[in-house]
């Protein structure tokens, strides 16, 4: 008797472990950080990069910027940073900094813009666009400190308040929006959970652009910036992205890169000096790839 009794306390205690670990493990997925991996191929000439990775599908229903937003989950007070971003000097992106217009609404990009402060709504976007390129052309990651405005240059820095709770955040302009609602700023969710927004989806907040210091070395900075790159050809299909960029490093003499963005492969050629990029570009088309373009 006694024997059975102390096997069943055993099997509780199990039982009770089991639980405590599969609820550490499901709250690491939920604040899980984006894949980012090099792998190195045994064809020469190319190199095979991943730079995020897709979310579950169950976080990827609704891929409107404009839906009602979700909450993943509190993150453990500890591990947010309270600074956000550091600013750094930047070159602004070539693409992403011209004039636009989305749904009939002309927008002016602010490019000589000194100084700026605005109070309104914020709102923020996440798992739809996870993966995705934003409008200068970097992956989006919504784990990261960065958000979108309709104006200001990109990248630059703004420093955000939540007038409701008090909390300020340095975060990383590098995309267009919102476009919806009068809501002068969308926020990763990465910043967004920063300034406790998550939950209730919009907050009154407080702008104020952030000059970072202009290095010694600003205009070798610049110059370096204005490398360019080519886009060969996108696929859907891993394996023949692999074949495509063999081929044609062997062809034009020069490495190419795949980049893998949410299961898309796109294959690029550079950087390189913008002189040398308009000649490579125009042999490019001419050897029959006429869809290829710089991508930035």
């Amino acid at each position: 008797m006694k024997g059975i009794i102390q096997w069943m306390s055993t099997a509780m205690i199990l039982v009770g472990l089991s639980g405590c670990v599969t609820e550490v493990h499901e709250y690491r997925t939920r604040i899980s950080t984006p894949k980012i991996t090099v792998e190195n191929d045994s064809s020469p000439g190319f190199h095979f990069r991943t730079v995020a990775s897709p979310l579950p599908d169950a976080e990827q229903q609704d891929n409107s910027r404009f839906a009602q937003r979700k909450d993943y989950g509190r993150l453990d007070p500890a591990l947010i940073p309270v600074a956000g971003v550091v600013p750094q000097f930047e070159p602004y992106s070539r693409i992403g900094n011209g004039d636009y217009e989305v749904f009939g609404q002309p927008y002016k990009v602010w490019r000589d813009i000194e100084q700026y402060s605005e109070e309104g709504t914020a709102s923020w976007y996440g798992p739809g666009f996870h993966g995705r390129l934003t409008s200068n052309g970097e992956v989006y990651d919504q784990y990261a400190i960065s958000a979108a405005h309709k104006n200001l240059p990109i990248p630059c820095y703004v420093r955000v308040t939540n007038k409701e709770n008090g909390r300020s955040l340095i975060v990383r302009i590098n995309d267009r929006g919102p476009f919806h609602d009068n809501r002068i700023l969308d926020l990763s969710f990465g910043a967004a959970q920063r300034l406790g927004i998550v939950g209730q989806g919009v907050a009154q907040v407080r702008l104020d652009l952030v000059h970072p210091p202009r290095p010694a070395n600003a205009d070798q900075i610049i110059a370096k910036s204005q490398a360019k790159t080519i886009q060969l050809l996108a696929t859907d299909s891993a394996s023949r992205a692999r074949e495509e960029a063999s081929r044609l490093s062997q062809k034009f003499g020069t490495p190419i890169t795949i980049v893998n963005a949410n299961q898309m492969y796109r294959l690029h050629m550079g950087p390189m000096a913008p002189q040398q990029a308009d000649v490579m570009l125009t042999v490019v088309r001419d050897a029959g790839l006429r869809q290829a373009y710089f991508v930035y």
